[in-house]
């Protein structure tokens, strides 16, 4: 309407009444019929079948200053109104547009029979189908999984009602949340019984190793008593100088000496501890076993070679365990190489990967290897390649469990002369503490 005025305006000031009533058809085609008051509410011009009440109805609103819309029925037809103002400079009358809205009612009916009967028959469905989709999708599979949960019951007593699935469900549960807490309370000490199965497994190992240790320090330990004997034989049997009695003295103690040091590395390897893990060079540990089997190596005629490393191989480790490791594989190398002896080839190297680096030491014989029949087996417990009364057959699996409880690997690998068993662990990053002299801080195995 706003967009009507203006035009209308300019046809009342220049007096064109053909204008204004080809204007008005074509709004009535639309369904729309328009009048033309002058300013003091007068006639001026009204489309043919603009009903004559509305004109006066809008007369009489003007002349009252009334609202400038208005609804009115005329007949048996319902009609709305709005009136405009028309003004240039001044007001020169007024636009009365009238909408029929007889029929709107009835649009609006029949516009809403088909919404409403659409949702009529979706809540008609829904009705249905809920019910059955329950039905199929829940009660059935929740009494299936009640039927199912009740095979896992050890107790004969149900005490349901027919049909209540949820109650039996209930039930099941706690019963078998009963059932859950028992089998972990079990599981638990299963699992600590297994733990304390396998600590013992490792000293039942250490203690098999010492017995090879022992039998090789023991001619160790008789050398340096053979000494002592015969300085303390000159010694009683003549009338030595002082300087000769204080140089056999001497010699004494050094040899005593000895035999404590040869005695207390093998009582700290015997020696069981509780598992611990520090930051550790592996280097420190490999050198500290190299010398507890030393020994061992003169007796089976094997000469160690220890290629030399200078970074620091710092893992996190339990130092006791590691060193377990390290004389089993020492151990079997002589064994590997005996009666006519050869060469253990001790390296460590750092393998560095994208993210973290690895520690890998490798023992290396020249003995007589591993047949191929029986490589796949190596790790299993109580295997054994040695003869009877030699080996348990424990310590490559004692070894293995070790290492694996480190987050490494134990590996073989057989070579075109003996073979060779790597250790793999991951490296740490920090670093030990310096002091104020620049000298690492560390704990060496005792």
């Amino acid at each position: 309407m706003r967009g009507i005025a203006p035009v209308l305006t300019d046809y009342a000031q220049q007096g064109q009444r053909a204008r204004v009533e080809d204007f008005f058809q074509r709004m009535s085609a639309d369904g729309t019929n328009g009048a033309l008051l002058k300013a003091n509410g007068e006639l001026w011009y009204a489309a043919h079948d603009f009903p004559n009440e509305l004109i006066v109805t809008a007369t009489r609103t003007i002349v009252n200053g009334d609202s400038l819309e208005f609804e009115q029925r005329v007949g048996d037809r319902y009609w709305f109104c709005l009136i405009r103002p028309l003004s240039a400079r001044q007001q020169i009358g007024y636009l009365v547009v009238a909408n029929d809205w007889t029929n709107i009612g009835e649009t609006l009916r029949e516009k809403m029979l088909l919404p409403i009967g659409a949702a009529l028959i979706v809540m008609a469905l829904t009705a249905v189908l809920i019910p059955m989709a329950v039905r199929l999708y829940v009660s059935k599979p929740l009494a299936e999984l009640s039927r199912r949960v009740m095979r896992f019951s050890t107790d004969n007593e149900i005490a349901s009602e027919a049909g209540d699935e949820l109650k039996l469900l209930d039930d099941e549960f706690q019963r078998l949340d009963r059932q859950l807490t028992i089998a972990h309370a079990e599981l638990l000490a299963r699992h600590r019984y297994e733990l304390e199965l396998n600590r013992r497994l490792q000293r039942a190992d250490r203690l098999a190793t010492i017995g090879t240790l022992a039998s090789g320090l023991a001619h160790e330990i008789g050398t340096p008593m053979g000494v002592m004997r015969t300085r303390t034989e000159l010694l009683l049997q003549g009338r030595p100088t002082p300087e000769k009695a204080r140089e056999g003295l001497e010699i004494i103690h050094g040899q005593i000496e000895r035999i404590t040091k040869i005695v207390t590395m093998l009582l700290d390897y015997a020696r069981g501890r509780e598992s611990r893990r520090v930051r550790y060079d592996l280097g420190t540990i490999i050198e500290h076993v190299l010398k507890l089997v030393e020994a061992q190596a003169k007796r089976s005629n094997v000469r160690i070679v220890l290629e030399p490393n200078a970074e620091r191989l710092m893992v996190q480790c339990d130092p006791d365990q590691l060193q377990q490791v390290f004389v089993n594989l020492a151990i079997n190398a002589f064994d590997a190489m005996a009666p006519d002896g050869g060469t253990l080839t001790v390296n460590s190297s750092i393998d560095h990967k994208r993210n973290f680096s690895l520690v890998r030491v490798s023992f290396q014989d020249t003995g007589c290897g591993v047949p191929a029949e029986f490589r796949d087996r190596l790790f299993d417990p109580f295997f054994t390649t040695k003869p009877p009364g030699k080996g348990t057959g424990m310590g490559l699996s004692v070894s293995q469990s070790i290492i694996r409880d480190h987050r490494g690997e134990l590996t073989f690998e057989a070579e075109a002369s003996g073979a060779r068993f790597s250790v793999e662990l991951p490296m740490t990053q920090a670093y030990l503490a310096s002091d104020e002299s620049g000298v690492a801080q560390m704990e060496r195995p005792r």
